[in-house]
């Protein structure tokens, strides 16, 4: 996942982004981008819920919660335009490739130049719009980055089974360990159960993912490690 600096603009759009999905209920899926456009901010998204957020008073709470981060880049007040659609239908996003890094939250450089900056995935996406999938792909890979000597990977995650009824995934690195060992070694040890995963979160703020990036995360727990091996 990408290390977002909260101290900056790319941040506050990802952590409005993240604090507006945080007032709906997370038993709904949801999608929520905010895009910075200088004079004023576009909060797009979807979502099931047919709940009415009042984002002037979200925009004011945030405002106030985070004056320690706003405050020194000169955001004082946020002019918003709402285009957040309500009941909608959104199907559960648990396929998808997933870059993984050791250090689970990679700096990458920002464009020389933008007009304007918006959230990106997956801040703003609620746990089953993708982001469930992409904790469960760092908790699978937490456990084996040392194993395979590499220090990123591709992963096709998939709960989508093939006649075997073992799980389609795919993996692209440059370890030195053949790819059909590295899946298969998965495939023993992992089962893709994400509901359960899903209640291993817990209490988990999501927005933690943005201020305290270096903090403990219940998706990289390594409660497996005693089944990680190689024959």
């Amino acid at each position: 996942m990408r290390l977002i600096n909260k101290n900056s603009k790319r941040g506050v759009v990802n952590l409005f982004a993240d604090f507006i999905l945080s007032k709906i209920d997370n038993s709904h899926k949801s999608i929520i981008q905010v895009t910075d456009c200088g004079a004023f901010m576009v909060v797009n998204g979807l979502t099931t819920s047919e709940d009415l957020l009042d984002i002037l008073n979200l925009k004011q709470e945030f405002v106030e919660r985070f004056s320690d981060i706003l405050t020194p880049l000169e955001i004082t007040d946020i002019n918003i335009i709402d285009v957040i659609r309500y009941n909608q239908d959104i199907n559960v996003i648990n396929k998808g490739w997933i870059m993984i890094n050791k250090s689970h939250f990679k700096e990458e450089l920002d464009p020389i130049s933008e007009i304007s900056i918006s959230s990106e995935f997956p801040y703003g996406y609620s746990l089953d719009c993708g982001r469930l999938m992409t904790y469960y792909s760092h908790y699978i890979f937490n456990h084996m980055f040392n194993l395979l000597g590499i220090d990123e990977v591709s992963f096709y995650f998939t709960t989508e089974q093939n006649d075997d009824e073992d799980f389609k995934i795919k993996i692209i690195s440059n370890s030195k360990v053949d790819k059909k060992s590295i899946k298969s070694l998965i495939l023993d040890v992992f089962d893709f159960d994400l509901t359960n995963f899903k209640s291993r979160l817990g209490s988990y703020n999501l927005i933690d993912d943005i201020l305290d990036p270096e903090g403990e995360k219940p998706y990289l727990k390594q409660d497996m490690l005693e089944h990680i091996i190689l024959f």
